[in-house]
């Protein structure tokens, strides 16, 4: 049910009369096969994933069968992934007259599972004239979490093939597509071709054609601190000997040499996204506070930049720091109590209050920390891709933004490779977005997507986040294939950027989120292909490479 398929084209075949005329109303393409199917590409949604497009030999689209919940992991979703638009035509046994459909879908945000926030019905008698009889341009929904059922009644048309045009934003799971009428065509209009798109288009935005100002965020290299694993004994949290290194450049010995990064992320694992304690108030509590634990993360930070600067004869040095702003999901019936006040997440109001006090509590604790070597610089918007099914995302993020901005900060985002919305951050709010590569987890993935993931930040004024992860050293110095392979490709990282142009935009490192991460450990190696990977990112980090 796993193999990819390719743009069928449609057999056009004369129209045949029902050999029995009735006047019943059924579901007309019960059990019938997928006809053709087509592919739209967006290039912000390439198809780049086959063994997660469904076979159109399967029957799953019309078996009749439905799924009793959500769970799309069950064998009755048909699932299509990513690339744009798909276009699925069915041809009926005869000629028909065919007025309504149902499409029964489903949503589950925690792990990008999406409606279609489109759909078309287009019907034909000869397989060439194409009338569209449904068009519904808003199928979002406050809802995270859910079966969503979509149909419609037309009027009564003639019809030998009925399409079904969809928008695919990330992962689309279909459960059953029915499309009504009866073989007495008595009455029936033809179909003429309309000449209306078949997709809806995505218009372009102004070209921008240039990095972000290197002090867009007040800081030019911001390293990723994933410092809450709730699921490891000791919570994931950070000691100063893991900053160290990052704040400031050492030689082998650990000497300070110079300063390093200036900038520093503070985000959860992201199992919080999937985990209740994600998903409301007293799991963000735990996280936020984690944030503050006396000689850890935060305040192990504050020291780690307090010895840098101490060393180097400059006692005021500061770094910035950032915080995660959690997603507000709607699939519970109350998120908690916050300020005394019951948020239940049915309206936009009350996760706008949440994000606020999240904000609001993040900001009083620092400045009950004294943290003398640090400096807030703004928050950062956890989810990597916007979501169109949530139907006041883009009100809640425009909300968030400028509230941040009142109290004289910047907000961040940091979408995965050419992820939905990328094409539009600057609406929602956002001072900076910054463009995942994710070259570095699939050696499927040819190293011209860096250059691929430099034009297209280059185009839409958006910087490039560096990406390094699975490099264990053993005892005895060796690193093991895997982790050389991943330390040559992240040095691509650094001579693209270097040829391109990102090295001297804003800069964001992702290097793992356990505890001390790979960057840092570089610099005590004894192997020499892991100290040259630290010294490089120091040369990166400074303009020199």
């Amino acid at each position: 049910m796993s193999a990819y398929y390719t743009n069928k084209p449609i057999v056009k075949v004369a129209a045949l009369p029902a050999e029995e005329v009735n006047t019943e109303r059924k579901n007309l393409i019960l059990g019938l096969p997928i006809h053709s199917i087509e592919e739209k590409v967006f290039f912000s949604e390439k198809g780049d994933r086959p063994h997660a497009n469904y076979d159109t030999d399967s029957l799953l689209l019309t078996d009749g069968i439905y799924s009793p919940d959500e769970n799309y992991k069950n064998k009755e979703w048909f699932h299509i992934n990513r690339g744009g638009g798909r276009l699925i035509t069915f041809k009926l046994p005869c000629l028909c007259a065919v007025d309504g459909f149902l499409l029964s879908t489903c949503r589950n945000d925690e792990v990008a599972v999406r409606t279609p926030t489109y759909v078309k019905i287009r019907v034909s008698a000869d397989g060439e004239n194409f009338k569209t009889v449904y068009d519904n341009g808003d199928t979002r929904s406050h809802i995270d979490r859910r079966n969503f059922i979509i149909k419609g009644d037309f009027e009564k048309t003639l019809a030998l093939y009925v399409q079904l045009a969809i928008d695919v934003v990330h992962h689309v799971y279909i459960d059953e597509f029915e499309v009504f009428g009866c073989t007495d065509t008595s009455g029936a209009l033809m179909p003429v071709a309309d000449g209306l798109p078949v997709f809806n288009e995505h218009p372009l935005p102004a070209e921008i054609n240039k990095y972000p100002s290197e002090d867009v965020l007040g800081a030019k290299n911001i390293a990723l601190t994933y410092n809450f694993r709730p699921a490891a004994e000791d919570k994931g949290l950070l000691t100063e000997q893991d900053y160290l290194p990052l704040t400031a450049y050492l030689d082998g010995d650990g000497s300070i040499k110079d300063t390093f990064m200036d900038g520093f992320l503070f985000l959860p694992d992201v199992s919080m996204d999937y985990t209740p304690r994600g998903q409301f108030a007293d799991g963000w509590q735990e996280y936020m506070d984690s944030v503050f634990v006396k000689g850890k993360n935060l305040d192990a930070l504050n020291s780690a930049a307090k010895k840098t600067g101490d060393a180097l004869g400059k006692p005021e040095h500061k770094v910035k720091v950032f915080f995660t702003l959690l997603y507000t999901y709607t699939r519970h019936d109350e998120f908690g109590t916050v300020n005394g006040e019951k948020l239940i997440f049915d309206n936009p109001e009350s996760r706008k209050k949440a994000i606020r006090w999240l904000i609001d509590y993040m900001l009083a604790e620092y400045e009950k920390g004294g943290y003398s070597n640090t400096e807030v610089g703004g928050f950062y918007w956890f989810e990597e891709a916007l979501n169109p099914t949530d139907r006041y995302e883009k009100e809640i993020i425009r909300d968030t933004c400028e509230y941040i901005h009142s109290k004289g900060y910047k907000c961040l985002w940091i979408p995965y490779f050419c992820a939905l919305g990328y094409e539009d951050w600057q609406s929602y709010g956002f001072d900076c977005a910054c463009m995942q590569p994710n070259y570095m987890f699939d050696y499927g993935i040819p190293q011209s997507r860096l250059y691929e993931t430099a034009a297209q930040a280059l185009r839409m004024g958006m910087c490039v986040e560096l990406e390094i992860w699975k490099v264990r050293e053993g005892a005895d110095r060796s690193i093991d294939a895997a982790g050389v392979e991943n330390i040559k490709r992240y040095i691509r990282y650094l001579e693209a950027g270097k040829e391109t142009g990102y090295m001297l935009a804003p800069k964001i490192y992702y290097h793992g989120s356990a505890i001390g991460s790979i960057i840092p450990k570089g610099y005590c190696s004894k192997n020499p292909i892991y100290r040259e990977m630290y010294d490089k990112t120091y040369l990166f980090a400074k303009k020199k490479l």
